[in-house]
């Protein structure tokens, strides 16, 4: 979808170069990817627990080995830290587009390039350092740039690596990084199911369990296109990115729309699945009264 948009666009008209107020919208959309990925996480992490509270329900006692939090509270402040170093990179350029700011902001950007360098690799998502450390090498480069054409173009690179390594941080397939983390979690808790379908001793209670056991399936996809939403938007991210480098401001808008448009159905479908679970929960209270 994002090719067959800027194939469009570059059809439709002639390059311009990126104006200060079209910088804030890349801007917005590294926050709303960060918030994203917040949520994500999070909702993982929640979906998670609950199939971990039926399957030790099951079993004889209880300890806290039984609860897994398979995304830790510190890597989602990774994540944070990640797109808070691309919000400060935006915030600069956005500075650099305007006349009465632009003063300094070649030395911010070469200041910005010179933390990244500091940032430790146990600071950021596993991968994910590697394409901070390009992007880190290409901002000190800029030196005296007052351009800002030239800073975007002579960045891209890096950019396009920040967001390919948090991509491929996520999960190219449902088994491959996170993504495969999170699935292998989610056989933990349908193994728990099968062992209690094979202890039920009546149809309803197989019933019920063949039940819940396909209802977990749905849960398990769901958040596994979370997580899949969450990818596309980053790489809606870096081609918008590009088209901003490539003086083509149409194409990175509509692209950011695009991104929009992305979290808005993922937002959606939250709310589906969220309302779902209340419906769920409601079922299973009424049942035990």
């Amino acid at each position: 979808m994002a090719c067959l948009a800027i194939a469009l666009l570059a059809l439709a008209g002639c390059a311009t170069a990126p104006k200060v107020d079209q910088i804030p919208q890349f801007r917005q959309g590294v926050v709303v990817a960060d918030q994203q990925t917040t949520q994500a996480f999070v909702e993982i992490n929640s979906f998670l627990r609950e199939r971990q509270i039926d399957r030790v329900v099951l079993q004889p006692s209880i300890n806290e080995t039984q609860f897994i939090t398979v995304l830790a509270p510190e890597d989602v402040e990774k994540w944070h830290r990640a797109f808070g170093l691309m919000d400060t990179y935006a915030q600069s350029l956005q500075a650099l587009l305007d006349p009465k700011i632009r003063a300094g902001v070649e030395d911010e950007l070469v200041g910005l390039g010179e933390a990244i360098g500091t940032v430790s690799d146990e600071q950021l998502p596993s991968g994910v350092a590697a394409g901070f450390s390009t992007l880190g090498g290409l901002l000190v480069q800029i030196k005296t740039e007052r351009d800002a054409m030239a800073a975007i173009r002579k960045a891209d690179p890096g950019v396009q690596a920040v967001f390919k390594t948090m991509m491929a941080a996520i999960g190219e397939n449902k088994d491959d990084a996170i993504r495969g983390t999170v699935r292998s979690s989610w056989q933990v808790v349908l193994a728990g199911k099968s062992v209690a379908f094979l202890r039920a001793k009546s149809e309803a209670d197989k019933r019920a369990i063949s039940l819940s056991y396909v209802a977990t399936l749905d849960q398990r996809d769901a958040r596994d296109l979370s997580l899949v939403s969450l990818r596309r938007s980053l790489g809606l991210l870096a081609d918008a990115h590009a088209e901003l480098a490539a003086g083509r401001a149409n194409g990175a808008r509509d692209l950011l729309g695009i991104l929009q448009a992305e979290h808005a159905r993922w937002a959606d479908r939250q709310k589906q699945i969220e309302q779902a679970r209340s419906e769920e929960a409601a079922k299973h209270d009424g049942a035990s009264q």
